[in-house]
């Protein structure tokens, strides 16, 4: 009786661990149901370069809307960029980081390479004419707006919606995360597509 209730222990723990080899990944964004080829996005560059999103092809690409002068959603976003590019480690060459600007006015591709040097130096800033990033924000879906409110002899705030683009190896939007999604999840997200 003993080597039987042994026996289908040890079935029943071969069972649960082969049925979890097989489990569905669940993405912790928003899964576009019929990926789509990503809107063209080619600007100014931080690195002097001009960017282009068709080149990025073979790369999961993690675009985000922000600002510079931004005190608090940016920061906090490329700090968790920072992490994801941490926990994947030697996979983390198979992706880039690419931060638009809503703030074309103040963000230079000069000040763009400065801030993002605080973060990772691989992270590669966006700027443009206000006609060029008109464009990619309507394509992208993006809310921006200077808060006239604001405006004081310091500057001013702007703004903006708060998601994050996945844009996997064939250059197909692929998933967006809300603010605030764990860099952990989006790591594992990233691992799971790699």
């Amino acid at each position: 009786a003993l080597i039987i209730g042994v026996s289908i222990l040890v079935l029943g723990i071969g069972l649960a661990y082969g049925l979890s080899l097989f489990q569905v990944h669940e993405f912790s964004g928003t899964v576009y149901q019929t990926p789509a080829q990503a809107p063209p996005i080619v600007l100014p560059a931080s690195d002097g370069s001009t960017f282009d999103l068709v080149d990025q092809q073979g790369k999961i690409v993690l675009v985000f809307f922000g600002y510079t002068s931004c005190p608090d959603v940016c920061p906090t976003t490329l700090s968790d960029l920072k992490r994801v590019t941490e926990i994947l480690g030697n996979k983390a060459g198979e992706t880039q980081v690419v931060f638009v600007t809503v703030d074309p006015e103040r963000d230079t591709v000069e000040k763009l390479h400065s801030y993002l040097s605080l973060f990772l130096p691989s992270f590669i800033g966006l700027t443009g004419t206000e006609e060029e990033l008109s464009k990619v924000y309507a394509d992208y879906g993006v809310y921006r707006e200077i808060d006239a409110a604001s405006k004081t002899e310091a500057g001013y705030l702007v703004n903006h919606s708060t998601r994050l683009y996945l844009i996997d190896q064939e250059g197909d939007l692929f998933i967006t995360y809300s603010y605030g999604t764990a860099p952990e999840s989006i790591a594992a997200d990233i691992e799971y597509i790699l």
